[in-house]
């Protein structure tokens, strides 16, 4: 879908070939790891489970990529639900991605983009204080999946944060595209 005709593009990101955009994300992941750890420590979480290595890590990965599934459906949700638009869903390595022909304001996309993070996140923190023991180390995985594998989310975010109000943009699953008015209302 086409910008507005009284539009022109401001910015193109894409997150898995842009370096500056690729560092930044890792760099964010790295960070939120080391303080999900150290909350963990300082918590006093309990990180172990009855069941056994075996059982822990198979209940873990399915739990990390269920997650996944629904940390992009959460996007593609929220992003039905602003634009009216059907979304798409893709893998590209190493990312699962969303995307939309849909045109949204800045905040429209601030919000399909942290979306996930923050539902899944206020979920999972409450579910960290409130399952038995056994499950903790699993809850906790997927919370830090849910928090350091949305590092390209906030990347992102900050990115459509500095956007003039008047902008719109366009997240197709493989590039971010935005646009302001053609005019002075754009600078």
């Amino acid at each position: 879908m086409a910008p507005p005709p009284d539009y022109r593009v401001h910015t193109r990101l894409d997150l898995k070939n842009d370096t500056r955009a690729a560092a930044a994300v890792r760099t964010v992941l790295v960070l939120t790891v080391a303080v999900l750890l150290g909350a963990a420590v300082v918590l006093g979480l309990p990180l172990r489970s009855g069941w056994g290595t075996a059982p822990t890590v198979v209940v873990t990965v399915v739990a990390c990529l269920g997650y996944l599934a629904v940390h992009e459906l959460t996007h593609g949700l929220v992003s039905r639900i602003l634009s009216g638009v059907r979304p798409t869903y893709a893998v590209r390595f190493p990312f699962l991605t969303t995307g939309s022909d849909a045109w949204l304001t800045r905040n429209a996309a601030v919000t399909v983009t942290l979306a996930p993070v923050a539902l899944w996140g206020a979920v999972l923190v409450a579910l960290l204080f409130a399952v038995p023991a056994d499950f903790v180390l699993t809850v906790f995985v997927v919370t830090v999946v849910n928090f350091a594998g949305s590092a390209g989310d906030y990347v992102q975010a900050g990115a459509l944060w500095r956007l003039p109000a008047s902008a719109l943009v366009q997240d197709n699953g493989h590039e971010t595209t935005t646009v302001v008015p053609a005019g002075p209302a754009g600078r």
